[in-house]
């Protein structure tokens, strides 16, 4: 009896642990559980849905055909949680899959807009004004061409020259040459021919930079529209502050 007793004892006891054991599982099995799906929920939040990364990715590519008249590709689509929360990618045309550009909904209105039109532009200011540049600075140590665009983009943007409606800003660096006595006039002649290079051109210049060692040149748009001679180009060449 005694035997008998002590083994439903031990039997009640395995019984007992194995359900513990179970509601130990349902509890790890819900935790696990409810953390996948807040994971799952904080992320959508901070770097959108798939849906959402979809859904734009075909927005975008339908409002570019729309407004271009041809294919383009969407490239490393995301979203910006912390400063729009809005979707924004980049893309390119099928056709030219060099010019990478920026496409994406407007941070206030949501509407889409893309840079397109821009990188259109720049391209072609930088194919015409950087053989001019390193004709002129052949040893420069960098240059780069900036546009300023209307306010208003004007209609079939990629098929109209934009010198008809940008202007463009010019900054050459040759910090390798140290302008003094010796020098000046070469340089300031220098900076003269490449000048009247841009305007024969007909580049709409906004402003023009070139940076040397120990001075500066730096013209506006009326500094440029009023020089005529070396000597009115030598007045603006300065010393650093």
């Amino acid at each position: 009896m005694l035997i008998m007793r002590y083994t439903e004892c031990l039997q009640r006891i395995g019984k007992n642990e194995k359900l513990e054991e179970c509601k130990l599982k349902r509890k790890f099995l819900w935790w696990g559980s409810g953390g996948i799906i807040l994971a799952l929920l904080l992320s959508f939040v901070f770097w959108g849905s798939p849906w959402g990364m979809w859904t734009n990715k075909q927005a975008f590519e339908a409002y570019l055909e729309e407004k271009y008249g041809k294919d383009f590709v969407i490239k490393d689509i995301s979203f910006d949680f912390f400063h729009t929360r809005k979707y924004h990618a980049y893309a390119y045309a099928k056709d030219d899959p060099e010019l990478l550009f920026y496409v994406g909904q407007n941070r206030y209105t949501g509407e889409m807009q893309d840079g397109y039109g821009y990188e259109v532009w720049s391209f072609e200011a930088n194919k015409e004004i950087g053989p001019i540049i390193e004709e002129y600075y052949p040893n420069l140590t960098n240059y780069g061409t900036s546009l300023i665009l209307p306010e208003t983009e004007p209609k079939d943007v990629i098929r109209v020259d934009y010198k008809k409606h940008a202007t463009v800003e010019v900054g050459v660096s040759v910090e390798n040459v140290r302008v003094n006595s010796a020098n000046s006039d070469k340089e300031i002649e220098r900076a003269f021919r490449f000048l009247q290079a841009l305007k024969e051109k007909g580049v709409p210049l906004h402003h023009v930079g070139i940076s040397y060692q120990n001075r500066t040149l730096q013209l506006q748009k009326d500094d440029i529209s009023s020089i005529n001679s070396l000597e009115d180009l030598g007045e603006h060449l300065k010393s650093y502050q």
